[in-house]
């Protein structure tokens, strides 16, 4: 929060003796209690037991990267959260992260709940509240409809990144578990798209932290378009949906209320990637961001974009030192008056995700960087500028949004791991970045760019000598028809050979060039009959240029 505890307590209690005087004095609101510590009498949760709160899989994964098991991984006091209901207030969740409990509570509780010696501060979150403990029960699925319209393909978005070669080598994220967090999953458990994830368990959790309602299939299919990107796999006549990351395991949480905008959607962010925590996730996706509110003097500056100051941004940064590779979308206020980056894009040890159109260029709409403490944000992009998505009605259309570039790079990193089981969250991490088509000059605007699935998956960075930085350009691009031309600077002494793959990995170029048959000026004729991205290798001596020709 942007106020320190002490102030806010002090404002709640201006506030409670304000409704005092009102008629409105048992207004129930929504608060997190913070709790001071977690050494009750009773308590008896060890980091000698870490299996009590744990699963074995969350475990493996500190030991594996050499993350120690602390005291933030402790479960709050049970006999606190007891103390909290038993002046009347309703518990619905607590955090280890923060030690303390989210509750419903009318606003006549509020000094009962201040004079038990173990609540350090309380923090106003919301008006009114939807929380309740009516729990719908969902059974898994066993009828599935077909999308009713198809107007797309996710050839694009897959080829950017090199991820059709990585599903060529069966690469789809099998043995990995990625927890998406948004606003609902409408359709997931209705459409074609999703159907293999219920046939062959891949969906191993739910949790609903909006209403607590049980069932994350309803709300808002902003969510389910966002997961499609990563988990679908649908193909049909009219075109076709696969995921990048369609064999992995899901975690589903909802985070986001569709009917205010509150910080308490920074807490079920917080909870949602506990959750995930707990369960043994190895990436979290989070597509929201966080900056304007219902309640205005909770609204954030461009001050707070450090990484340290929104609970959004602290729970990102707390879920990657716990292990995980953490992906968020930069925001898309690139062509408004804010421009910059929102929580928690700017969270330190994510992934920050700008967009690009489909000749690798800048998105107007992706906001831009850096952080307020001048750390280079986004740190990658991937294509969010007409995404192949799935609404929550079943329709397989294409959307924009730094949203759908952020799930291309949770699956893609996933898969990146999967390949590289021994490497930690940090490296595989660094090895995106430095695989990326502007990693030699990150910026403001793409961070390192767009990753290579070639360069990524070894663990090796391209260089000036892998791109031949200034000697050699290509265009258009994107191009149409059979012509391609390039300008050199016609002093390749060792000649120069040119190959270029087609989007289904055809070879539809190939030459060799001696010295003296390189001009400024050249132009190549190929067959650019296939729609997608072609991918260009040009070789001199030891150093190559990749470069990805997009037609389209």
């Amino acid at each position: 929060m942007k106020n320190s505890s002490l102030l806010l307590i002090c404002f709640l209690f201006l506030g409670f003796k304000t409704i005092a005087q009102s008629d409105d004095i048992s207004k129930v609101n929504r608060y997190f209690i913070y709790f001071t510590d977690k050494s009750g009498d009773n308590y008896s949760y060890s980091l000698s037991n870490p299996n009590e709160f744990l699963t074995q899989r969350a475990i493996d994964r500190r030991l594996k990267q050499n993350i120690a098991i602390n005291e933030t991984d402790l479960p709050v006091d049970p006999d606190y959260t007891q103390g909290l209901k038993d002046t009347g207030a309703e518990v619905y969740f607590t955090s280890r992260w923060l030690n303390g409990a989210l509750v419903n509570a009318d606003t006549t509780l509020l000094h009962e709940i201040s004079q038990l010696n173990y609540v350090d501060s309380i923090a106003w979150i919301a008006d009114t509240t939807r929380l309740s403990n009516e729990k719908s029960i969902v059974d898994n699925p066993t009828v599935f409809s077909e999308p009713p319209s198809v107007s797309g393909d996710s050839d694009i978005q897959l080829m950017m990144l090199g991820a059709d070669q990585m599903h060529a080598e069966e690469i789809n994220g099998q043995g990995m578990i990625i927890a998406v967090l948004d606003n609902g999953f409408t359709g997931v458990d209705k459409f074609t798209p999703f159907q293999h994830l219920w046939e062959n368990n891949q969906i191993i959790a739910t949790k609903d932290f909006v209403q607590n309602s049980g069932n994350v299939f309803q709300f808002g299919s902003h969510g389910t378009s966002v997961f499609s990107i990563i988990a679908a796999d649908y193909q049909s006549a009219d075109g076709h949906l696969i995921g990048i990351a369609s064999k992995a395991q899901y975690i589903l949480c909802v985070t986001e209320d569709n009917q205010a905008e509150n910080t308490l959607e920074e807490y079920n962010w917080l909870l949602g990637a506990e959750y995930a925590d707990s369960l043994g996730a190895d990436v979290i996706n989070g597509s929201l961001g966080y900056r304007l509110f219902d309640i205005s003097s909770h609204n954030y500056t461009f001050e707070d974009m450090d990484g340290e100051t929104t609970i959004v941004s602290r729970a990102a940064k707390w879920a990657a030192e716990k292990g995980m590779i953490v992906a968020v979308s930069a925001g898309n206020e690139g062509n408004k008056s804010w421009k910059r980056i929102t929580p928690p894009a700017d969270a330190k040890g994510v992934l920050t995700v700008g967009s690009v159109n489909p000749d690798f260029s800048y998105s107007s709409f992706s906001s831009v960087g850096n952080t307020s403490d001048g750390r280079i944000k986004p740190d990658v992009a991937a294509f969010g500028a007409a995404t192949t998505v799935m609404r929550g009605d079943g329709t397989i259309v294409r959307g924009s949004g730094t949203s759908f570039a952020s799930p291309l790079i949770a699956g893609f990193a996933a898969c990146i791991w999967q390949l590289n089981p021994e490497r930690t969250a940090n490296e595989v991490i660094a090895a995106i970045k430095t695989s990326a088509h502007q990693a030699n000059n990150p910026d403001s605007l793409l961070g390192n760019g767009v990753p290579n699935y070639s360069f990524a998956k070894n663990v090796r960075a391209l260089n000036l000598n892998d791109i031949l930085n200034d000697k050699v350009t290509f265009y258009p691009n994107p191009f149409r028809g059979d012509t391609l031309f390039l300008t050199t600077d016609g002093k390749f002494k060792e000649g120069m050979s040119i190959r270029i793959m087609d989007p289904r990995g055809s070879l539809v170029f190939q030459k060799e060039y001696k010295r003296r048959e390189i001009r400024e000026n050249m132009e190549l004729t190929i067959d650019g009959s296939q729609q997608g991205v072609y991918f260009l290798f040009l070789q001199t001596g030891n150093n190559q240029k990749v470069v990805r020709l997009i037609n389209f």
